[in-house]
């Protein structure tokens, strides 16, 4: 047990400003990290970096001490550290922090959650690991089951059942995680509706396909009660031997769903107009008007602006 005079040398070192110096590569561990290395992006990163373009340091803490060197722990930057390894470089910029494991890992957290090219999967997957990671450090939000809440704690404390079950907890946590993240409170609490309703082995079913892009899906998968039923959809739907959730829901059942009518070439080409349509500037839908203001249309047909918007 740490004395209060180590907790105040501890809590005074972690307010300090990080330091920011090169350190060997060899000095550093990488280990246990959220998110797995993608050999692609490090390429990409590598000749950026070759370029000058990437100069960004990686983050590190102080691990402990071998003989006259100090051992870093790697905190965020692996992609850019295995650029640099691929680069040949015997050391890299660093920003070096003194802070925790779980602290450590709420920077890895939330450093994934707002980088660019996150599925609605991934959030989902870091907002619950977020979850459990803030609830060791916020250990006074969270009221065991049964007990009686002590005094001054937080009025939107929460039993630990609800803390850990399939309902977003209330105790603060969607709330502090938008603010942090400058994202809207919604965008967690959906995250973790897809989180605590999928299971693992659905998780990594879609993980990879255009499924986990799609939010509106996961959340209706999350929704399936049955873990098992919820797999046989989810694999229906990357297969694409289903076309709706509801088609995957029946053959999920083991039910066949009904055949639809193919499309009639007249939709298809209503359907292609209009995605041009939408997508053209202002002057562009003008020509489009002039030209077939031109043309011969059917008995009580018109060219008028703004019809094709509707």
């Amino acid at each position: 047990m740490k004395t209060s005079g180590e907790a105040n040398i501890q809590e005074a070192t972690q307010a300090l400003p990080p330091a920011r110096r090169r350190i060997r590569l060899d000095r550093i561990i990488v280990a246990d990290r959220l998110r797995a290395i993608e050999p692609a992006a490090v390429d990409v990163l590598a000749v950026s970096i070759q370029e000058g373009v990437l100069n960004t340091p990686i983050t590190v803490r102080p691990l402990r001490v071998d003989g006259d060197d100090m051992i870093y722990g790697l905190v965020t930057g692996a992609h850019r550290y295995a650029a640099a390894e691929k680069l040949g470089w015997v050391d890299i910029e660093c920003s070096i922090r003194n802070l925790t494991d779980d602290q450590a890992r709420m920077v890895e957290i939330d450093e994934n959650l707002i980088r660019r090219g996150l599925t609605p999967l991934d959030r989902a997957v870091f907002v619950n690991e977020r979850l459990q990671v803030w609830a060791k450090l916020n250990p006074g939000r969270v009221v065991e089951d049964g007990a009686a809440p002590k005094r001054g704690r937080p009025a939107n404390s929460d039993k630990l059942s609800q803390f850990l079950g399939d309902v977003p907890p209330s105790m603060g946590f969607s709330a502090e995680t938008a603010a942090d993240l400058g994202v809207d409170k919604r965008t967690v609490e959906r995250a973790l509706i897809v989180a605590r309703g999928i299971s693992a082995e659905t998780r990594a079913t879609v993980a990879g396909t255009k499924i986990a892009k799609n939010e509106g899906l996961l959340r209706q998968l999350a929704a399936v009660p049955d873990k098992a039923e919820q797999l046989r959809a989810a694999e229906a739907l990357v297969t694409e031997k289903a076309k709706s959730f509801p088609d995957a829901l029946l053959l999920a059942a083991g039910k066949t769903p009904a055949p639809q009518a193919p499309p009639r070439p007249a939709d298809e080409a209503v359907a292609a107009f209009l995605a041009i349509w939408k997508k053209a500037p202002p002057t562009h839908q003008d020509a489009i008007l002039h030209a077939l203001s031109g043309q011969r249309l059917p008995k009580g047909w018109t060219v008028a602006k703004g019809a094709a918007d509707a």
